[in-house]
């Protein structure tokens, strides 16, 4: 029964490895990959969040919109600047606080399947008192 399930593992690793079967085995398996897809992205955006905080307080400043994709790859290397749905982080910055956005399964940005976090901004670091 172990080697069974070793082959299955190993038969879904390879087929995710080719984009063409990735698709299909994605289409297929997205209802059960859902949950644990987006818990991943919960989780990386977590991270994105925690290094945008500590850039805030070393450099004083958010990274830029036009600075985002350079930064984001920079600090994150790899497939960490992309979703488990393969799109890039998207970011948002307002005055008092910013967001790190997964525009989720569909691809598409400000819809319902969106992973949002948005946290305010340090104050200090915008050199101003807290309101």
């Amino acid at each position: 029964m172990g080697r069974l399930i070793l082959l299955i593992i190993l038969g879904l690793g390879v087929g995710m490895y080719f984009p063409a079967s990735r698709a299909i085995l994605m289409d297929k398996g997205e209802p059960v990959l859902r949950p644990m897809l987006v818990w991943n992205a919960q989780r990386e955006i977590e991270k994105i969040i925690l290094a945008v905080q500590q850039n805030e307080q070393v450099e004083m400043r958010l990274p830029s919109r036009r600075e985002w994709l350079k930064w984001v790859e920079d600090n994150f290397a790899g497939d960490g600047s992309r979703g488990p749905w393969g799109n890039f982080y998207q970011y948002e910055i307002q005055e008092d606080s910013f967001a790190v956005i997964s525009n989720g399964p569909d691809l598409l940005g400000k819809t319902e399947d969106d992973i949002r976090d948005v946290r305010v901004r340090n104050w200090r670091a915008k050199g101003k008192d807290k309101p």
